[in-house]
């Protein structure tokens, strides 16, 4: 039996509701109202080498300069507990910087502070604070820098989404889009479990870790982590069974698999013949120790794109294998590029010239395995980091599906040598600040990690990340990330592995790969076209959009007595300003069928909402289906619609209630008023329905028509902890109307 971990809008919310103040937050939400606090950094408590300095462009008249060693500790006092923006007026000196930030006790991570001379706003979203005092400690990591002020302020209703939940290979097999799919239904409920697999020959055998979780805990995880590095690489790699060892995880155990590729190059490529053995020795991956050119790698007709693409031909053979399985692979190649932040500071050899040349070498990557050696059973895992530079490495949202980060929480490298130490931080504020930065396109995950934290503490905090995936054992007390409990103790792994949060690999459906809702790719749906980018060198092939029909049966639910009419809300992302159209069809035969049309605008963010009015559909109907017949754009140089791909979010049946009256949104105990009582009894009704639910046994539970009515947020489907969110908002003069119609 699974423990029971307090959810989203559960137990914790349900509490808050109770409070006098009437707060009502959950992880993701926080409803005060103040203006956000500020503090002036000379007024902190300093050590080291920090001074303080007088500077007439600071706010306060001085400001604190961070050099070579040194703490910064200040004093952020706030009414009410719950999520914060933490914003840093500060730069750094000379170049890009970075320092750590802890929060009472608690590491939030590296910040990142740009180079300049004026200060520059640096937002941490979604750090928790409690009310009162919270201690804010900035700690000396790298480079010098100058820090003005901060302020703290509320978030509100932050939303844990992703806008591209489809492969972006269009030609992507029926396994990978159902894959994509099941991510997509968990992302932001549950994190899903996973173990990177040790490297052939390495100090141990390669099932040591996963027998070690299910001894430990029970359970195995649910992703396994390989790399085809070795595999592939031509100097010295040989078949290490990786294949062979996915095909048997995700055949024969149910598992998914995702995939690393730590490549190796000649240190001295530029005296290196093609074809040539090496000893390892004489090879590398950093960035440091070797002179191969990763643009050269992308250009054609290079030496460094001879050799980089005998590997990528080698790999496709693999892929190509698993596909024929009706295997997909979570596939991370090119990770970490940016290191340590900015242009220079990778450890890869593939980020060694910059974000420009990263870029092209992913492009030529995705382009190659997709388009020329059609790997179609890819989900293209992204590294992104979360520095103010971290965007310019973004090969964009044609050419990634996932984006992950690696988090190594509990290494401290401020004193200039690594001191170790347990911290189960969930880096909350590190999930926010990439999914800002991308504009929630992508899922988000932690692709590799060493302490993954607790499931209370991911909840409490938001932290809502697709999947972890715990580095391997390496053999030390510095480097077993699994089973040391520097990283993560025996108490935290069963309290994470056994939590109804987490996600291992007996929970994941039968259906996995192979869903009713997933059509075949069909070839005559692409096109083919080809760009060339300002470099000449690089040339991007892309499969474009052809339009398809797609369509939602919407089950139909029985009228209550109190309706007067009734509506289709359909929610649909697609291009930003695209012009949408289809029809709500209803019939028994091809010859009564009938369908009511509708169209409309996306917005500048590619969102559109539509209300269908139903009233001419018989009330006898029990079903219906909404149909998307067109979604496009007018490109006016050619005078011509271009077609854009789309997602139907959702369709959700609405009756119109009140008989001769309107109904008074958001008054779930129906007393004919909108206040407290009602947030507070639809969070009863989630959290004890056989009291407070429909058929509840309390004499005030709540009632068909109170649940109709307290269904007010269109972003959630049904009756759940937003609804009593969005009440209390109201109430806080927040948003200005409940009516599910009006927004």
């Amino acid at each position: 039996m699974k423990t029971e971990m307090i959810k989203k809008a559960g137990a914790a919310l349900m509490s808050a509701a109770m409070a006098i103040n009437g707060a009502l937050y959950s992880a993701s939400y926080v409803t005060a109202a103040d203006a956000p606090v500020k503090v002036e950094f000379e007024s902190a408590k300093i050590s080291g080498d920090v001074t303080v300095e007088k500077d007439s462009s600071a706010s306060g008249g001085s400001a604190l300069k961070m050099t070579d060693s040194g703490t910064i500790e200040l004093t952020v006092k706030v009414d009410q507990s719950g999520p914060y923006k933490l914003t840093f007026y500060a730069y750094g000196i000379g170049s890009d910087k970075q320092q750590n930030l802890s929060v009472n006790g608690t590491s939030q991570g590296a910040i990142g502070i740009p180079q300049g001379t004026e200060y520059t706003a640096i937002a941490v979203p979604a750090v928790m604070l409690k009310a009162g005092d919270n201690n804010i400690v900035i700690e000396k990591s790298w480079g010098w820098s100058q820090f003005d002020y901060l302020t703290a302020e509320p978030m509100d209703a932050v939303k844990v989404k992703a806008k591209q939940i489809k492969p972006c290979d269009q030609l992507a097999t029926v396994e990978t889009q159902s894959l994509m799919a099941y991510l997509s239904e968990v992302y932001g409920k549950h994190i899903i479990s996973g173990q990177q697999e040790i490297y052939s020959g390495g100090p141990h055998g390669l099932e040591t870790e996963f027998e070690y979780l299910k001894n430990t805990t029970g359970h195995y995880p649910a992703i396994r982590g390989f790399d085809y590095g070795n595999f592939c690489c031509p100097l010295y790699g040989s078949d290490d069974g990786s294949t062979d060892r996915i095909i048997d995880w995700v055949k024969n155990k149910g598992g998914i698999a995702t995939a690393s590729y730590h490549l190796n190059v000649p240190k001295q490529f530029a005296n290196y013949t093609i074809g040539t053995k090496m000893d390892w020795s004489q090879t590398t991956y950093t960035a440091k120790d070797t002179d191969f050119s990763p643009s050269k790698a992308a250009t054609e007709g290079t030496k460094e794109n001879e050799y980089y693409l005998s590997t990528l031909k080698t790999l496709a053979k693999e892929f190509n294998k698993l596909e024929a399985q009706g295997i997909p692979v979570i596939w991370r190649p090119l990770h970490e590029a940016e290191g340590g932040g900015g242009e220079n500071g990778s450890w890869f050899w593939w980020g060694r010239e910059g974000s420009a040349a990263y870029k092209k070498l992913w492009i030529y990557t995705y382009n190659t395995l997709t388009n020329d050696l059609n790997c179609h059973n890819l989900i293209w895992e992204w590294n992104s980091y979360n520095f103010d530079t971290s965007k310019d490495w973004y090969p964009g949202d044609s050419y990634v599906d996932i984006i992950g980060y690696d988090k190594y929480s509990c290494t401290d490298w401020s004193t200039g040598s690594a001191r170790y130490y347990h911290n189960d931080s969930p880096f909350a504020s590190t999930f926010y600040g990439i999914m800002d930065k991308y504009d929630s396109a992508k899922m988000i995950s932690l692709a590799e990690n060493d302490c993954f934290s607790t499931p209370e503490k991911m909840q409490e905090e938001g932290a809502a990340w697709l999947y972890f995936c715990t580095w391997y054992d390496g053999g030390s007390d510095t480097t077993d990330f699994l089973s040391n409990p520097t990283f993560n103790t025996k108490e935290d792994t069963i309290a994470m592995y056994q939590s109804d949060y987490c996600i291992t690999l007996d929970e994941l459906p039968a259906n996995l790969y192979q869903r009713d809702d997933v059509t075949p790719p069909d070839p005559s749906k692409t096109t083919t076209t080809t760009t060339t980018t300002t470099d000449p060198n690089l040339t991007t092939t892309t499969t474009a959009y052809k339009f398809e029909i797609q369509k939602k049966s919407v089950t139909i639910p029985d009228k209550p007595a109190l309706a007067i009419g009734k509506e289709m809300q359909i929610s649909i992302t697609g291009a930003p300003n695209a012009s949408l159209g289809g029809a709500v069809g209803f019939g028994t035969t091809a010859d009564d069928w009938k369908n009511i049309e509708w169209k409309g605008t996306a917005d500048k963010d590619g969102k559109l909402t539509v209300h269908v009015d139903l009233n001419e559909m018989p009330d006898n109907f029990k079903t219906c289906e909404v149909q998307v017949w067109w979604s496009n754009t007018w490109d006016a140089a050619s005078e011509k619609a271009i077609d854009q791909p789309y997602t139907i979010d959702s369709c959700e049946f609405h009756y119109l209630m009140g008989g001769a009256l309107e109904p008074l949104w958001g008054d779930a105990n129906c007393d004919g008023t909108v206040d407290l009582a009602d947030a507070i009894l639809i969070m009863q009704a989630l959290a004890n329905p056989d009291k407070y639910g429909e058929n509840g046994s309390d004499k005030h539970h709540l009632t068909e028509t109170g649940k109709l009515q307290a269904d007010v947020d269109t972003n959630t489907k049904g009756l759940t902890g937003d609804d009593a969110v969005l009440i209390q908002e109201y109430l806080l003069k927040k948003v200005t109307t409940l009516s599910p119609f009006e927004k």
